[in-house]
């Protein structure tokens, strides 16, 4: 105001009363990492300007964790070291003034978690375990998001026997060669990726099926010696001939074919004749056997045949005689119609040095009439 006699100012001040508006709204998803703070923010008008009360899962927050920041007008709620069990859930805020209020969307919060990985079984990270022994590995899994979970065996999957809640187990009820192995477990979420690796070694003693035995051949033909051993790892097998170690050469052949082991002596002489050992060792068990090779020839009759009809006096003795070869030297059974003949006072078998052989009858009677043969056997045959 203004006249001749002077000036005078008066001040005024205009308010606008306005309700709460939220201008930005609460995201409807949040997410953090366990252990990660995390804050919330609402913007918001209103004269005179609103009180926030923030909720939790519908229970009032502490004001502690709450600020405004005027220059964005802005309510923030700020969440320390999340948890699952602590602060994970639904988040809302009522902002209120004297014209009103109003309530912001909901915004759920997800608390991440990396991957924790716990062995339960076994306790280490090698297991040695025999045929026919139970295996069997376990581990918890957890984390949020739920990890992905795979098992693999020398980088091939396998299934989980079974998976319950956070336990994973895979167990064998008897092992065999093939579980043999390495077993990795991997689990991946959002956050991280966890591994860990059991290896299983498979042993099984050594199981002789079928024993060295010793052989008879015939000269000039092969000769093969073998044994059968079921045994894991795969056993190494060393032949000696005489404490002399064998190699495959063309004399000797040496094969494995899955769980049988022989020795072949091609075209056998009588310098192969002699002891054969066979050492058998898979880092586990451990075994020898040993076994001779015989070679021979098969008998022959080396002396012109007696006549198919031979006469005797009664009373009278006679003799029949058969001259017989062979390596080793025959042995010679006498028989009569057919039946072995026995020795006794009347009936006397002699043999010489040079394959002879000679059944004498004394004092021949009319009973004695028949048919007289002679066989000589030896280990290659008979004649």
């Amino acid at each position: 105001l203004e006249n001749p006699h002077g000036t005078q100012e008066e001040t005024a001040r205009l308010d606008i009363l306005a309700a709460p508006l939220i201008t930005t709204q609460l995201p409807k998803q949040e997410e953090t990492v366990s252990g990660k703070d995390v804050t919330l923010r609402v913007a918001v008008r209103g004269s005179p300007r609103p009180e926030a009360q923030w909720l939790f899962n519908d229970t009032p927050i502490a004001s502690e964790n709450v600020k405004f920041d005027e220059e964005k007008s802005e309510y923030q709620l700020l969440v320390r070291q999340p948890t699952v069990a602590t602060s994970e859930g639904t988040y809302r805020v009522i902002l209120k003034n004297d014209l009103g209020e109003t309530e912001s969307t909901p915004c759920v919060l997800t608390v991440l978690e990396p991957v924790k990985l716990t062995k339960a079984s076994p306790t280490s990270d090698v297991v040695d375990l025999k045929v026919g022994e139970p295996f069997e590995i376990s581990f918890d899994v957890g984390g949020k998001e739920a990890p992905k979970v795979q098992l693999t065996k020398d980088g091939k999957e396998v299934k989980f026997t079974s998976v319950e809640g956070t336990r994973h187990v895979y167990s064998v009820p008897e092992v065999k060669p093939e579980h043999q192995g390495v077993y990795k477990l991997t689990a991946k979420n959002k956050l991280s990726t966890e591994e860990t690796n059991v290896a299983l070694n498979v042993t099984a003693p050594l199981n002789i099926t079928q024993s060295l035995t010793d052989l008879n051949t015939l000269l000039g033909q092969n000769g093969t010696l073998s044994l059968t051993c079921d045994a894991f790892p795969t056993p190494k097998v060393t032949w000696f001939f005489n404490d002399t170690e064998l190699k495959n050469s063309p004399k000797h052949k040496i094969e494995a074919k899955q769980n049988l082991f022989s020795l072949t002596i091609n075209k056998c002489d009588h310098p192969d004749v002699g002891n054969y050992r066979v050492v058998v060792d898979n880092g586990v068990d451990h075994t020898e056997q040993t076994a001779k090779l015989h070679v021979g020839v098969k008998p022959k009759v080396e002396a012109t045949k007696p006549a198919n009809e031979q006469s005797a006096v009664i009373g009278q003795d006679t003799q029949i005689s058969w001259k017989f070869s062979g390596v080793e030297k025959p042995q010679v059974t006498w028989f009569f119609n057919g039946q072995p003949l026995p020795t006794n006072e009347r009936f006397q078998i002699t043999e010489t040095d040079d394959g002879t052989s000679t059944l004498s009858i004394r004092h021949a009677e009319l009973t004695d009439k028949g048919v007289y043969t002679a066989k000589a056997t030896n280990a290659v045959g008979e004649v």
